[in-house]
């Protein structure tokens, strides 16, 4: 099978015994980075109560959709350890991060609101090379963390729900008593 070829030749450009965890933390990079984008000034499209509950929403879905998929299809993965490799959850979180990151910064700041792209799929490349997908998983991820977000950000009823947006002067501050 060409997957198998394709896995067995990244494993051995990197090594068999290739083994990281940065791809846990690089998916969320972009999530981070909307944030970055809010403190240090840039135009978003929305509140940073908007983003937060698109992140929520559209995780949940996400997190439902790959599941969904894993336990339905049944696909082993490449290192053999378990029957839930199609789709990648951590490339469908990550690209679905940075759709959100291109819809809140696309219109500010093009080369930023791009970026996050290239943490996603660092990840998806990343979860390759750990051998814990086939190239299949991570492009069905992709394409699932894309579709997400995209849909959450058209989901009118969804959109026009903030009760801080005409709260200009709200301050949340941590107490200790």
């Amino acid at each position: 099978c060409l997957e198998k070829n394709w896995q067995k030749d990244v494993r051995n450009e990197v090594g068999n015994d290739f083994k990281t965890n940065k791809d846990d933390i690089i998916q969320y990079l972009p999530y981070v980075q909307i944030y970055v984008g809010d403190i240090v000034g840039l135009e978003a499209k929305n509140h940073w109560f908007d983003q937060s509950k698109n992140f929520f929403f559209g995780g949940v879905l996400t997190l439902a959709i790959t599941h969904a998929f894993k336990r339905g299809v049944g696909k082993e993965r490449p290192d053999l350890r378990s029957n839930h490799s199609f789709t990648s959850g951590h490339t469908a979180a990550s690209f679905m991060g940075a759709t959100m990151l291109y819809h809140e910064f696309s219109d500010a700041n093009l080369l930023y609101a791009s970026s996050g792209y290239l943490a996603s799929t660092t990840t998806g490349a990343l979860r390759v090379m750990n051998n814990r997908h086939w190239v299949s998983d991570v492009v069905a991820g992709a394409a699932v963390g894309i579709l997400v977000a995209n849909i959450i950000y058209h989901i009118e009823p969804l959109k026009n729900w903030n009760p801080f947006k005409n709260s200009k002067n709200l301050t949340f501050s941590p107490m200790v008593d």
